[in-house]
């Protein structure tokens, strides 16, 4: 990552490596912590995870980065940003996905307005969408709190219903002075 940690006083991302297998294979196979997903994950479609991520850091500098709680460093789930292709559009997803111990706790608006803040100051990114389950207001009520706004709805793989929520970045840090994020 560019420019230091994204941290704050009880996150800190960072980028995925190998060792991390077992803890988000074990998190992203729980049928529990994937009630809003299409299906749980196997640990190679985590293991494959992990390698698009770390391609991702290679060529674009982002991706999706591990949460670790501080202090202690705890697996806490995962935030981050990728290209995506919606709708025949070239966008940015924000995603983010907390371990189940962690719900409940702010972690994930936490993680994401980080996210969105190194989006625009650090990677230049002026807009991210969010893809969101209509039934998860958890996750619906993150992507309000970081400042994104729905925009319409939209079907996924899988027959699979989302809500698409995106947000404008201020572009500066002058920007982001103006408008208050």
């Amino acid at each position: 990552m560019e420019s230091g940690p994204i941290a704050s006083d009880r996150l800190r991302l960072r980028e995925f490596r190998d060792d991390d297998l077992d803890v988000l294979a074990a998190m992203v196979g729980d049928v529990e912590q994937m009630t809003f997903y299409p299906r749980p994950k196997t640990r190679d479609e985590a293991a494959e995870w992990i390698r698009l991520n770390t391609g991702l850091y290679a060529t674009r500098g982002f991706g999706t980065w591990l949460i670790e709680a501080l202090p202690g460093s705890r697996f806490a789930g995962y935030c981050g940003i990728r290209p995506l292709e919606l709708d025949q559009v070239s966008e940015i997803e924000i995603g983010w996905h907390v371990h189940k111990r962690f719900w409940k706790q702010g972690i994930a608006t936490e993680a994401a307005a980080l996210v969105c803040d190194a989006a625009a100051t650090r990677f230049g990114l002026a807009r991210l969408v969010a893809l969101v389950h209509p039934d998860h207001t958890a996750s619906r009520r993150v992507a309000e709190n970081v400042g994104m706004r729905r925009e319409r709805m939209t079907v996924l793989e899988a027959d699979y219903p989302a809500i698409v929520y995106a947000a404008e970045l201020p572009r500066t840090q002058a920007d982001a002075i103006s408008t208050g994020r």
